[in-house]
């Protein structure tokens, strides 16, 4: 049977029977299976190869549920997902609300069964127990379980929890998961299908299968007999499907919109347009006749007697990207962050050691060490004052004297001139927000259709940086925007909506780019989005002949081109253009600080958009200052996993296993070599470890430009196994298929050059693995930055915060001017900028200032802090972090409850700091500056004169229920602090009714 691939989930979704098909290629499961998603009643489980041992158990165990099953389901099969071996049974637990379990004997059956001990669960087959809770994330799970037991461990609740909140998401009464897969009893994929009733084989493309087979074969020649057999045993038993689509000839034909408007007058065939812009299509056909449009991603088309389907492969010529149903979180973590033997800075007292958190009188301080062994112990409610002390590596900071002015005198003295600098910066602010900027128009229908055609969900906060652009290009003011986004988070996508918003405007946009890789890349993606609509595109680059480069620019500086993408050449002096009315810079930190002066020229009245992975000092603290606006799209894509980082040894062994792995799963190689002159050596070496059919191939800046072009082409369409390359791939490569990186000479790379490398990878649905060659690390520095990397990987990793690390390990630098040199090494990065948004917000007459927790003063006569049994160390400065920026009592009970949920029951030293808080809370709220409990138990309480009420003083005086004491301007109270402010409280709700 000869079937187009367009047409495959549609052929499947009409059996009645169970089916397996038996695919040629992980790319053809991938897009069945987001058809089938859809269109399917039944179940669908994909079997890819991958080299993930992980995947590979959870797969099986998803396996063993459906067979069991009664089921509808389609099972998509790769080759070597066929001919793999297959546990039939596994060990079971269960667990339901009301039993009772031994919990050291669950941890020790855990770790038996090679389950890792975790405080928080992060991926599969981890566990935690906090308390009396009890966390897992069970090898054949899509998300972790939670349990709570009560005191006599009996299970009292059971909910599902989401990994990057770790809050509980949905309660359950019961829960299964296997334990073990029981190796010991392991039969081929074929043995279990055989015992399925009523099911349907197709085996698609065999005589590709049967090459495949002998690489196969020649991976693992002892299981030859055993693959052979396994192989034919199918083959006899399945229908055979050849797969056809439509040639590079049809495509180009049917690209041609006015062939597709004549074949729909002329033929009776319908013509149905299968794509997300069919609005668009439908305003460009609406005179045509037999001609349907469904807003639906399909693949590829296909063709059938009485009907031709049409995507934007056929139309545009590109190929469909599908967003994956996979929801993978992330956590992140603030680099930051303080941790025991950290350098910090207090506000008041200076540079000093952190040496964690003390219990004193029944609450928790942080411990922080100053000169001649002072120490300072500073209440948990006043770590807002504390920030890490960033500043030059390599450089022990001065420690003060806690008992002088040092200190004090140099802040005053730095004071000054931080107020001519905060001058400076309000004064260009106001440049920026003078009215001189062109007012782009509302978004049209057509952006709106443009938008639609996006083939993902818009994440959070890509979303919000969308917003945030075009409310500045519809503003008066010149936008001045940095939009800041870990690699693969949608960068590009912000920027070419933008782009299209200024182009139908009438106005003309330039977009730089510092590579000529990367200048291509974006100048195909945007053809492809935008080929429905009439707006011209040109590209400036090496790869232009002169003729080609002369009539470019003339049309530039004619108005007829729209949209100029372009690298340096775009500053040339010959490049002018009729109506300018965006600059969009890519990869801000690649260019030298004379292109940024030639481009400072344009800011003065038109619209500016910066993109960055992982801005450079200066454009942080700009952004963060005011004077360049800052977006951040800090949340992944759904799907995207982490980029697995590991270190591994120079051994010829190693690198061909991790190869050889990556080429089982189909996907294909980078392998990063930055020394040109030795690039083919490397290459020769590579050929004479590997198998013959892995095809190698290289790369470099010194090449030309065409040359480059095509050998990345090359790789992108799958020709070339494994691409040796400088780090001239280090921007603007997309390839999905890629996701294993070698990079070789690490020690040679700064920390955002891999960072910026490792992005190149893991871009799709498959897990992408990044590996760093080394001997050994040597040096601080060295460590420092494999201890950075692995900070960062560890919980997710963000450029953002790479930027502020990278800064931390080779120094900060000339940030903002020398004449900040002082106070950036007096201060600290985090302090200092502060300090200076604080005084820019007082000229502006912005500042508001508040009472801290640390301002009011009370004291009670119980226990209020975290104890470790509670929660760890690490964890608690997060927590108590977070609990000092809660602004009311309501947040305040939300909190508590978010921590019951992830900690359990609160012992009463933690329910004692939360009634703490909430006292602190509705005292500042009613203007008391401090309250103590006394030994008789009584209250000694003392308000702000300037927020007191007196009526309610008074009353409360003549009332007897407290005594005043006129000379300390004291008001005594005969009971507890809490029972007072009930109490006065209740006398200003009397008030305020005799006032109605």
């Amino acid at each position: 049977m000869v079937e187009y691939r367009g047409r495959i989930p549609f052929l499947l979704k009409d059996h009645k029977e169970k089916i397996v098909y038996l695919c040629s290629s992980n790319r053809n499961i991938e897009d069945y299976n987001a058809v089938l998603d859809d269109v399917y009643e039944g179940k669908v489980l994909r079997f890819e190869s991958t080299g993930n041992e992980e995947e590979i158990e959870k797969l099986n165990y998803d396996f063993l549920k459906l067979v069991k099953s009664d089921e509808k389901y389609i099972l998509l099969v790769s080759l070597e997902s066929f001919l793999r071996d297959y546990f039939l049974e596994g060990e079971k637990l269960s667990f339901k609300l009301g039993q009772t379990i031994d919990v050291s004997s669950l941890e020790n059956k855990l770790i038996d069964k090679k389950y890792e001990r975790n405080y928080m669960v992060q991926e599969r087959k981890q566990f935690s127990t906090r308390g009396d809770i009890i966390d897992i994330f069970p090898a054949d799970g899509n998300l972790p379980v939670r349990m709570e037991l009560s005191f006599g461990d009996e299970i009292e609740r059971i909910s599902i929890f989401d990994i990057e909140t770790q809050r509980s998401i949905e309660k359950k009464q019961s829960f299964e998961m296997y334990m073990d897969n029981n190796n010991e009893k392991l039969v081929s994929f074929y043995d279990i299908v055989k015992k399925i009733k009523n099911v349907k084989i197709f085996i698609e493309n065999p005589e590709l299968l049967k090459y495949k087979l002998e690489e196969l074969v020649l991976r693992d020649r002892d299981k030859e007999s055993i693959l052979r057999s396994r192989f034919n045993e199918i083959k006899n038993q399945g229908e055979e499907i050849e797969l056809k689509q439509f040639s590079h000839q049809d495509i180009g034909r049917f690209s041609d919109y006015e062939y597709v408007k004549d074949i729909s007058n002329e033929s009776l065939k319908k013509i149905l347009i299968m794509s997300d812009e069919a609005k668009r299509y439908q305003e460009i056909f609406k005179e045509c006749k037999n001609i349907e449009f469904k807003r639906y991603p399909l693949y590829e088309g296909y063709e059938e007697e009485n009907l031709l389907v049409l995507t934007d492969r056929e139309l545009k010529g590109v190929r469909v990207r599908r967003e994956t149903k996979d929801k993978i979180s992330l956590r992140y973590k603030n680099v930051s962050e303080i941790r025991e033997g950290d350098y910090i800075i207090h506000e008041n007292y200076g540079v000093g050691l952190y040496l964690g958190i003390e219990v004193i009188d029944g609450h928790e301080y942080l411990k922080i060490k100053y000169a001649d062994e002072d120490k300072l112990f500073v209440p948990v409610e006043g770590i807002s004052r504390i920030e890490k002390y960033i500043s030059h590596p390599g450089v022990t900071p001065e420690l003060y004297n806690l008992g002088r002015r040092g200190f004090k005198r140099k802040k005053e003295k730095l004071y000054e001139e931080m107020l001519v600098f905060a001058k400076e910066i309000i004064e260009i602010q106001a440049k920026r927000e003078s009215g001189n900027g062109y007012k782009f128009t509302l978004d049209t229908i057509w952006q709106e259709e443009f938008e639609e055609g996006f083939p993902y969900n818009e994440t959070l906060s890509q979303k919000q940086a969308i917003e945030d652009v075009k409310k500045d290009m519809e503003s008066s003011k010149v936008m001045d925007r940095v939009i800041c986004g870990d690699v693969g988070y949608g960068k590009t996508e912000v920027a070419m909506r933008a782009a299209f918003k200024a182009a139908t405007d009438g106005k003309q946009v330039a977009i730089m780019v510092p590579t000529t890789i990367l200048a291509q890349q974006h100048y195909n993606r945007f053809c492809e989005r935008m080929k429905n609509y009439p707006i011209t595109i040109e590209l400036l680059s090496r790869l232009k002949t002169p003729a080609e480069l002369k009539k470019a620019i003339n049309a530039i500086e004619q108005g007829s081109t729209d949209i100029v993408i372009g690298t340096h050449r775009l500053l040339s002096k010959d490049v002018k253009f009729k109506d300018l009315g965006l600059v969009i810079i890519d990869e801000e930190q690649k260019f030298g600080v004379k292109a940024k002066e030639q481009l400072k020229k344009y800011r003065a009245n038109v619209d500016m958009l910066t993109l960055t992975a992982t801005p450079i000092p200066r454009t942080l603290n700009l952004s963060l200052l005011g004077i360049r606006d800052l977006s951040v799209i800090d949340t992944p894509p759904e799907g995207r996993k982490p980029v697995e980082t590991l270190f591994i040894p120079t051994e010829n062994n190693e690198i061909k296993n991790i190869i050889m792995k990556e080429i089982a799963r189909e996907g294909q190689v980078f392998y990063i070599y930055n020394f040109v002159n030795g690039i083919k050596y490397k290459v020769q070496e590579l050929e004479k470890l590997l198998p013959e059919y892995i095809k190698i191939d290289y790369v470099h800046g010194k090449m030309e430009p065409k040359e480059i072009r095509d050998k990345i082409r090359a790789f992108e369409n799958g020709d070339t196994d494994i691409l040796v390359a400088t780090t001239i791939i280090e921007n603007g490569i997309d390839i999905e298929n890629a996701n294993t990186m070698i990079i070789d000479g690490v020690d040679k790379l700064g920390l955002s050059q891999i960072y910026q490398l490792r992005g190149r990878i893991g871009r799709g649905h498959k897990q992408g693995y990044c590996y760093l060659l080394i001997k050994e690390i040597q040096g601080k520095k060295a460590k420092e930055r494999a201890e950075s990397l692995k900070n960062l990987e560890e919980e997710g990793g963000g450029g953002l915060q790479l930027s502020l690390e990278d800064m931390r390990i080779r120094g900060a630098g000339e940030i903002l001017g020398e004449r900040q040199h002082g106070a950036l090494e007096t201060f600290g990065y985090n302090l200092y900028m502060k300090m200076l948004q604080e005084e820019i917000e007082k000229l502006k007459g912005d500042f508001v200032s508040q009472d801290t927790f640390e301002d009011i003063e009370i004291i009670v006569d119980y226990e209020a802090y975290i104890p470790d049994e509670y929660i760890e160390k690490n964890q608690k400065i997060r927590v108590y972090r977070e609990l000092v920026e809660i602004s009311d009592l309501a947040q305040l009970e939300g909190y508590k409850e978010e921590l019951k949920d992830i900690y359990g029951k609160m012992p009463k030293e933690a329910l004692g700091l939360f009634e703490y808080i909430a006292l602190k809370f509705r005292a500042r709220k009613l203007g008391i500056k401090s309250a103590i409990t006394l030994e008789d138990k009584s209250s000694q309480i003392k308000f702000d004169r300037e927020k007191v009420d007196v009526d309610i003083v008074f009353t409360m005086l003549t009332a007897g229920k407290i005594k005043y004491l006129n000379r300390e301007e004291l008001i005594i109270y005969n009971g507890e602090i809490k029972e007072f402010i009930d109490l006065y409280e209740e006398y200003g709700r009397r008030k305020n009714n005799e006032r109605v």
